[in-house]
């Protein structure tokens, strides 16, 4: 089901009717959760993210006005609708400065709740698809640049992140097309192209399930499998629990990928990899952790003689050996790793052209148009067009 409702009245009676007589399922909405007074309707929402509240302004132990005032203070709180009595109605006008979305007078026209639902469950629609996309920027954000959109606030919730390799369908598709899997967990995905062969996916659940996240990591997991190829590599980063954190679960899954040739299996976690990888240092593995270092750090002035001293190797050594590994000299690389990124932006964003160049590491806008258009045949610009006419 789309949208998630609890209902509210102490009137047992009342309380019956608004379950029975409005056609929820016709509404794409389920009923989560009864309540008789305010904290039994906290409880409800504390365990489980509702999108919908229907309450009665007057109740026992916590008023419609306090129950308001404390949801106005959690985080994904649901819009409310308010029931009231004639004898309430100033008291109905001071709940809606507090947020209420509207209210219904007692007795109860039934068809004008249902139209008053309706119009709830519309700018919810429109409220929830503008706050995908406003965090689905931010966690692009976040995971490119580490950089933290003032605008979004630490949302609390369980975030892991899997990067898929060698993936031939559309992912959003595959679980779109088995909604009852996402919903089960009311799960958000948030998904990114990082290039021809590889996918990642941002995966968004609730609190509550923390007890639950191996079985949910290994479903998903499974499912993508299902669905894909023989070919195809799952990895799988740590799980953080709030918003702000995700960039480690997104780097913990980039590292989990170099093991891949290690480890049995097509799903890459940590469990694994503590399981069945013994490591040896060798120049082959220094390689890959200063390719993995160029990677997360293109944005800074980075030069060769730092990262051969963090390899522990003289210039000419690490010059050498970089050019067997990666067949392009130490530059050629790093501007390949800029460029590739620089690309990622003109696609994902609206940022300007001195903008991007500043977050790929170029301080001259001109400098970063030359090198753009000497690798992609075209300014950053025209390349922004080609991609956004495709």
């Amino acid at each position: 089901m789309g949208y998630k409702v609890v209902i509210a009245d102490d009137e047992k009676l009342i309380l019956k009717n608004l379950a029975q007589i409005i056609d929820w399922h016709g509404l794409d909405c389920e009923i989560i959760g009864t309540a008789q007074n305010g904290q039994e309707v906290l409880e409800i929402i504390k365990n489980q993210q509702a999108d919908l509240l229907l309450t009665d302004i007057s109740m026992p132990e916590m008023s419609g006005i306090e129950l308001l005032k404390t949801l106005n203070q959690i985080d994904n709180r649901p819009m409310v609708i308010l029931i009231s009595g004639y004898d309430d109605f100033e008291y109905a006008k001071e709940a809606i400065k507090n947020n209420a979305f509207d209210y219904i007078l007692k007795p109860i026209d039934y068809d004008e709740l249902e139209d008053c639902v309706k119009r709830a469950l519309n700018k919810l629609k429109e409220q929830k698809v503008s706050d995908y996309r406003h965090e689905k920027n931010a966690i692009y954000e976040l995971i490119t640049s580490g950089k933290v959109d003032v605008q979004i606030n630490n949302k609390q919730a369980l975030y892991f992140s899997v990067i898929v390799k060698n993936y031939k369908e559309d992912i959003e598709f595959i679980f779109t097309k088995n909604a009852d899997f996402l919903s089960k967990w009311n799960a958000n995905l948030f998904v990114y192209k990082l290039s021809e062969r590889e996918v990642m996916v941002v995966v968004e659940m609730a609190k509550h399930f923390i007890n639950q996240t191996a079985e949910i990591i290994d479903a998903f997991s499974q499912q993508l499998l299902h669905e894909g190829s023989d070919q195809c590599i799952i990895s799988v980063g740590k799980v953080v629990k709030q918003l702000f954190e995700i960039k480690h679960s997104v780097d913990a899954a980039k590292e989990l990928l170099k093991y891949e040739n290690y480890i049995s299996g097509n799903v890459l976690t940590e469990e694994r990899l503590k399981k069945e990888y013994k490591p040896s240092q060798s120049a082959a593995d220094m390689m890959e952790e200063a390719l993995d270092y160029i990677r997360d750090n293109f944005q800074t002035d980075l030069g060769m003689e730092q990262i051969a001293e963090r390899a522990g190797l003289s210039v000419s050594y690490f010059s050498l050996l970089f050019k067997q590994k990666t067949g392009l000299t130490f530059l050629d690389y790093l501007t390949n790793v800029r460029m590739e990124y620089a690309c990622l932006f003109l696609q994902n964003t609206d940022l300007k052209t001195y903008e991007i160049a500043e977050k790929v590491g170029y301080t001259d806008q001109r400098y970063f148009s030359q090198v753009f258009k000497k690798k992609m045949k075209n300014t950053p610009s025209e390349y922004r067009k080609l991609v956004k006419n495709k």
